[in-house]
């Protein structure tokens, strides 16, 4: 008896000392080593998210460095991409151009060209209020304003305003009449280029024909095609100005079969409110 009370008594004994049978693991207040409490600062590495800008030419507009002389575009497209600039807010920077003196006062117009001492003008601005403003030929000036198609093709900006203190336009923006936010300034010559992208260019144009028309004056007889658009056949956009006279047979196909025409041409200033193409030649018919 007295052994086993000795084994119990340092039994007991080994126990206390190892801790009282206790998880070593555990803590004394209980809580996780492992746990985030609302006092620790906890760091969360953020990549950020680059966007990418919106395309210069959106789905279902013509992008004109696409475009070559054997891309078949329809009439309705071309016809947007030729007037896609009319109505849109532009600021332009260039210098004024004034003729046979050095200086001028800004009353109802400005014209801008890209240089000092250019005879061209790329660019005419009307102003609604007479800014007054006087202005040198060798000045930069940056002028804001509405685009109005002019018959002519001319650039002719209307609710001028001249803005003084605007950044300096940078050269090489890349824009598009689609994207363009109508604030940052544009060097007149480069803007000239955006604006009469298409003339000079040589396309081949398809549309469903709408009419022949054939007109005689002291200069000679002319033949104009006009096209339509399959799914808005009363509206034109394109005229056609033919380099030759169309032969009955030819005429008479046209009018049997009309959607899917297409022309080849040159294109040129705009013609009654259309896109004008000169040096025409029928294609498919």
């Amino acid at each position: 008896m007295k052994s086993t009370a000795a084994i119990l008594l340092v039994t007991g004994l080994l126990l206390l000392a190892c801790g009282g049978g206790e998880d070593p693991a555990s803590q004394p207040d209980g809580t996780d080593s492992g746990a985030v409490t609302e006092d620790q600062n906890v760091t969360v590495d953020e990549t950020p998210v680059e966007t990418a800008p919106p395309p210069l030419y959106p789905e279902g507009t013509l992008d004109p460095s696409l475009i070559t002389a054997d891309t078949p575009v329809s009439a309705a497209a071309l016809y947007q991409a030729y007037y896609a600039w009319d109505g849109k807010k532009v600021t332009l920077e260039g210098y004024p151009r004034i003729p046979y003196i050095d200086t001028m006062i800004v009353e109802d117009e400005l014209e801008l060209v890209a240089e000092p001492g250019d005879r061209e003008a790329l660019a005419a601005i009307t102003f609604t209020d007479f800014p007054g403003i006087t202005v040198r030929s060798d000045q930069l000036v940056t002028v804001s304003g509405t685009i109005e198609y002019y018959w002519t093709g001319d650039l002719q900006l209307v609710d001028g305003v001249i803005i003084e203190g605007a950044p300096q336009a940078q050269s090489g923006i890349a824009t598009s009449p689609y994207v363009y936010d109508g604030e940052t300034p544009i060097l007149i010559g480069e803007f000239f280029e955006m604006f009469n992208v298409w003339l000079g260019r040589d396309v081949i144009v398809e549309g469903y024909y709408h009419s022949t028309t054939t007109s005689s004056s002291s200069y000679g007889s002319s033949v104009r095609v006009d096209l339509s658009d399959p799914d808005d056949t009363y509206s034109k956009y394109v005229a056609c100005e033919m380099a030759e006279e169309i032969p009955e047979e030819t005429n008479t196909i046209m009018t049997d079969n009309r959607a899917g025409t297409r022309i080849r041409g040159t294109v040129d200033d705009e013609s009654f409110s259309m896109v004008g193409l000169v040096n025409c030649q029928l294609v498919n018919r």
